[in-house]
């Protein structure tokens, strides 16, 4: 194979991606794990292996030195030198490829849990790992060699399912900075390298800066397997006797800790807490309920509208005027309607709505409607009217006497009838033979 910059008619990948001869060949030294010592002036001396000497003429070892500097015995470290050669041809090992991993990406399921456990906190209970399934990935960098002008070397990337590896996902990947794969390598057929490869030199030319198909394609330096790691699994919360998961699925060094969501609540948090009764949801979501003590989600509380208290709605109930819940304890009855109102609706001892009665005329449907179930009413003149949610509050004032029902809005039935003289300041409650006079 040809290591010198091809010729004017090659096709040479347009890429983003590019190292010297010099880097790649350090590269290959540290991912060979050959016995090498780096001197300060640039130098590097390889210790050479029995089996290695031959090649360099019986040598034990040799220094490897800058392109540009190498003198006498150095090996310059360029692809077209002794040196350059022949790592690239230790780099292709019996599969035809060298095999690394990106530095720094996680490991082992610890790594996994070190990325992923500090972003959460679960009150009153614990989490960990409910399995987690580790798998590599083989990705393929495909290095080939620059042009006269510009002798940089090309990197290509294919992803395992033979298409090209975005400029960020490389980055993101950290394939652009790969170590030695460690052992054992993963296991990978020679064929599914060969589809790779062959799906790279596609990508390639495609990338060409030439679109000549009469052109001469350019045969790969070093074929590279990068292992990527690809991690799935499962966290597991507990407090008490409830638990709650949450999946997490992706390449292992891109692992971000994502919130869980609240199945009730729909929030989504990283930190999670238990009601008393032992529903798991989001910390902030929980509340106590400031009337029982008692620990619940902040949805199932109400606002009681005379306190301004969080209660739950079992301590409370709906005032008929306002229409807004309220404390048992902060209700009163309205000494003229009779009815129990909450005493944000009180004035006086008169509810709101008994002070905003309203003129109205006998032929208002809500009038009619009563009078049309009660006969008698309709001898008197001068209505004034107010409701509730449940009752209608109905006021007649005649020339010495005034007449006040108040009367069930579903069921019409009467549920207070009294009668005042025209100055009295107060109701007297008709008995029931009066009730019967009145009303028929």
């Amino acid at each position: 194979m040809s290591t010198s910059p091809p010729t004017a008619d090659a096709i040479v990948p347009d890429s983003p991606h590019r190292e010297s001869a010099e880097s790649l060949l350090r590269w290959a030294i540290a991912v060979l794990e050959l016995d090498a010592t780096d001197a300060a002036d640039g130098r590097t001396v390889i210790a050479l292996a029995e089996e290695d000497r031959e090649a360099f003429g019986g040598r034990e070892q040799v220094v490897a030195a800058p392109a540009e500097s190498a003198a006498g015995d150095e090996q310059p470290l360029a692809v077209d030198s002794l040196l350059g050669a022949w790592l690239l041809e230790k780099l292709r090992g019996r599969d035809g490829a060298a095999h690394a991993r990106p530095a720094g990406q996680p490991m082992s399921v610890g790594d996994v849990s070190t990325k992923l456990f500090p972003a959460y906190t679960v009150d009153g209970g614990q989490f960990r790992l409910a399995g987690c399934q580790l798998t590599d990935h083989p990705f393929l960098r495909l290095t080939f060699p620059g042009t006269t002008d510009d002798p940089q070397l090309r990197h290509v990337f294919v992803a395992p399912d033979g298409s090209s590896v975005s400029e960020e996902l490389v980055g993101r990947l950290g394939l652009n900075d790969l170590a030695a794969a460690g052992k054992p390598t993963p296991r990978i057929d020679e064929a599914a390298i060969r589809s790779l490869s062959s799906a790279g030199r596609r990508i390639a030319a495609k990338s060409s800066t030439r679109r000549d198909p009469s052109a001469r394609a350019i045969d790969p330096l070093a074929t590279t397997v990068a292992w990527v790691r690809h991690a799935e699994g499962r966290l597991l919360f507990e407090i008490g006797e409830s638990s709650e998961e949450l999946a997490f699925s992706g390449w292992a060094r891109l692992l971000e800790p994502k919130p869980w969501t609240a199945r009730r609540s729909g929030t989504a948090t990283f930190h999670l807490a238990a009601t008393d009764s032992g529903e798991i949801d989001a910390a902030e979501e929980m509340a106590v309920c400031q009337q029982s003590g008692r620990r619940v989600l902040r949805e199932d509380l109400v606002t009681c509208s005379v306190t301004g208290r969080h209660v739950l709605p079992e301590f409370t109930e709906k005032c008929p005027v306002t229409g807004r819940p309220a404390l048992r304890s902060e209700f009163a009855v309205c000494d003229q309607c009779g009815q129990r109102v909450s005493r944000a609706a009180l004035e006086e001892s008169l509810c709101q709505a008994c002070r905003d009665m309203t003129p109205v005329r006998k032929d208002d449907p809500r009038l009619a409607w009563i009078m049309g179930e009660h006969r008698g009413l309709e001898r008197w003149n001068r209505w004034r009217l107010a409701e509730t949610e449940t009752v209608y509050i109905a006021r007649a004032d005649g020339l010495t006497k005034r007449l006040l029902a108040v009367i069930d809005k579903e069921s019409l039935a009467v549920r207070r009838l009294a009668t005042a003289g025209r100055f009295a300041p107060g109701w007297v409650d008709a008995t029931k033979a009066q009730q019967t006079e009145l009303l028929h």
